[in-house]
């Protein structure tokens, strides 16, 4: 016991309701703080312009946008309306259905003869994205 009369239990006790005092006030200051909860969802927009826009730029639009020198098969992708006309196969994209889409199955390269990017595949990452992106309805922000 101390001079002031209390124990060295106690002191550990209220040392250590402290600190589960001071993380539990944190814990819920992140649960409740505006803006700042960690892993927060991505809107539609967001999503697309962090992980679909910027793989089609790079590995579609040299041959499918209207900035191509020639398009090849007819097909549009710098616009969801070229997407969901398609080319000379058809609708590249169903939205809401990846499974009917033909942008996914080139993509997956499952099939010898028809393989997006020809070059080199995406990444399984990648491919996920644009599966996601095409199930949750392809959304595309206004420009």
């Amino acid at each position: 016991m101390f001079k002031s009369g209390i124990e060295v239990s106690n002191l550990l006790r209220i040392y250590f309701m402290g600190k589960h005092l001071q993380s539990g006030l944190f814990g819920m200051f992140l649960a409740f703080a505006p803006g700042l909860r960690l892993g927060a969802e991505q809107t539609p927009a967001q999503f697309f312009e962090a992980k679909i826009r910027p793989v089609f730029a790079e590995k579609c639009y040299s041959c499918h946008s209207h900035k191509a020198k020639k398009l090849k098969a007819g097909l549009y992708m710098d616009s969801l309306g070229g997407l969901i006309k398609g080319g000379d196969s058809g609708p590249a994209i169903v939205p809401g259905k990846p499974e009917e889409s033909l942008l996914v199955e080139a993509i997956r390269y499952q099939e010898p003869d028809f393989q997006m990017p020809p070059k080199s595949k995406l990444a399984d990452a990648q491919i996920k994205d644009i599966e996601k992106w095409i199930a949750d309805g392809a959304s595309w922000p206004k420009e």
